[in-house]
């Protein structure tokens, strides 16, 4: 593990292996103020419109019944946004829009009920890279449990959890679960405690949220869903692998060949049942607000030192790059708010170094590249991502789209998610593939409308 170690002005000279079992003791999980918040009212899609009424070109039915929409996605295809998974964020997904612009009402998410609809809990911001965590009516069967409460839903056509990854489907979510509270429960000191960046990448929610919805006695996540049997798909994957990475100090040259040995069984399975799909390519999640927060050049304002400061605090140190990214950790912000001392360290878990980036570009040239030899049609995410982001991103409707943080309209407050705005945004850019490639009539939704009623229900 590396030592960033920030010499300052007023440091005292002490040994460089003192200084590191220091660092290496610190406490790293942030400890965000805790408030409660009423549970965020559902919309009423009323703009949506009637079942039955849209022309769905392609997309057939089967003996009458309307068509069955499969996506098999991340954190943002399951509505996880402002640093949570909670019930408004679920039925604005932008899978969940989507729907309802085919005019479809058998979509089935594994949605919290009303009186648990704060779900795993959720973040208010402050925009500064200090939350407070939401902690009441959670869907948690027990304070400090792993368990969340059952989906009421038999099937469920919304397969997206943030942190979705191929290992999650070769076992029963259920089992890995139990046995992981096992774990812990005979390792307490293993016990992975609440990451310090206050979002999902550590602990067991991913599976956690798997196991509400996939039965102990369905075998594994896999053989649960290829018994759905799809007219129309949206396939979203990788982008969380990045997310993970990322948000634990970054990793260069990320997805191995077992993850595009899974999309490929993915593939293989839409194709096998006949369904119309699209896939998305993946954001460069670099560019997100959430990674900049604090810019590592506001720091001499603070300290009045030169960056190269910032070192490893090894025998022989090396100077960090400036172009690293600091992570809103607690350390970070401990930092930023002037309160460090000659005992305070950066560790390699709040910095991501140059050399430990990873972008999508090869990822996003594999799935244009499959595009063509399996015929499937793409929604260009990392495109209409770089687009929102440069500012230069207006509805049909005309809204602008602002991906200013935190006072936007894009980014959730979490600065990494898409708010539900933003996920209206990416809900029309589905809807304009699906009108593109399989000869249908969805209506794009009008966010602008969509943007009143949210104020009206926050």
């Amino acid at each position: 593990m590396k030592f960033f170690k920030l010499y300052v002005a007023f440091e005292a000279v002490c040994c460089c292996w003192f200084q590191n079992l220091v660092c290496a003791q610190q406490e790293t999980t942030a400890s965000p103020n805790f408030v409660a918040v009423q549970v965020k009212a559902d919309p009423s899609f009323s703009w949506a419109p009637r079942p039955g009424t849209v022309q769905l070109g392609k997309i057939s039915k089967v003996n009458g019944t309307e068509a069955v929409l499969l996506t098999i996605g991340t954190g943002t295809a399951a509505g996880y946004r402002d640093g949570g998974l909670f019930r408004q964020g679920q039925l604005t997904s932008y899978p969940n829009l989507v729907a309802r612009q085919m005019g479809l009402v058998d979509f089935k998410q594994p949605l919290f009920s009303v009186d648990k609809g704060n779900g795993t809990g959720y973040l208010v911001a402050d925009g500064k890279g200090h939350w407070s965590k939401v902690v009441n009516n959670l869907a948690y069967l027990s304070p400090d449990s792993m368990r969340l409460s059952p989906s009421d839903e038999n099937t469920i056509h919304n397969f997206s959890v943030p942190g979705n990854h191929p290992n999650k489907y070769l076992l029963n979510p259920t089992s890995q679960l139990e046995y992981a509270i096992k774990f812990y429960e005979e390792n307490p000191s293993m016990k992975m405690r609440e990451n310090s960046d206050l979002l999902w990448t550590a602990g067991e929610m991913p599976t956690a949220l798997l196991s509400r919805f996939i039965p102990k006695q369905a075998g594994s996540a896999w053989d649960y869903l290829t018994q759905i049997n799809p007219n129309a798909a949206i396939v979203d994957l990788n982008t969380d692998i990045y997310t993970q990475i990322h948000l634990n100090g970054g990793q260069a040259g990320i997805l191995a060949a077992r993850e595009r040995y899974w999309e490929l069984d993915v593939i293989n399975f839409l194709n096998q049942k006949g369904a119309k799909y699209v896939y998305a390519t993946s954001p460069d999640i670099l560019d997100f607000p959430y990674f900049h927060i604090f810019n590592p050049k506001t720091l001499p304002q603070i300290y009045s030192i030169d960056i190269n400061m910032l070192r490893n605090g090894s025998p022989n140190p090396e100077v960090l790059p400036a172009a690293s990214i600091l992570l809103p950790t607690q350390n970070t912000r401990k930092l930023f708010d002037g309160k460090f001392t000659e005992y305070d360290c950066l560790l390699e878990t709040d910095v991501i170094t140059p050399d430990e980036m990873s972008r999508p570009d090869a990822y996003n040239k594999m799935v244009i590249q499959w595009s063509k030899e399996f015929n499937y049609p793409i929604v260009d995410f990392y495109t209409i991502y770089k687009t929102i982001l440069k500012g230069d991103y207006i509805t049909d409707d005309g809204l602008k789209i602002d991906p200013s943080y935190p006072g936007g309209n894009f980014f959730s407050s979490d600065g990494m998610y898409p708010s539900a705005i933003g996920q209206a945004v990416l809900a029309n850019e589905v809807i304009k593939v699906f009108n593109k490639s399989f000869e249908a009539n969805i209506p794009l939704i009008h966010v602008g409308d969509f943007a009143k009623e949210l104020t009206k229900i926050q």
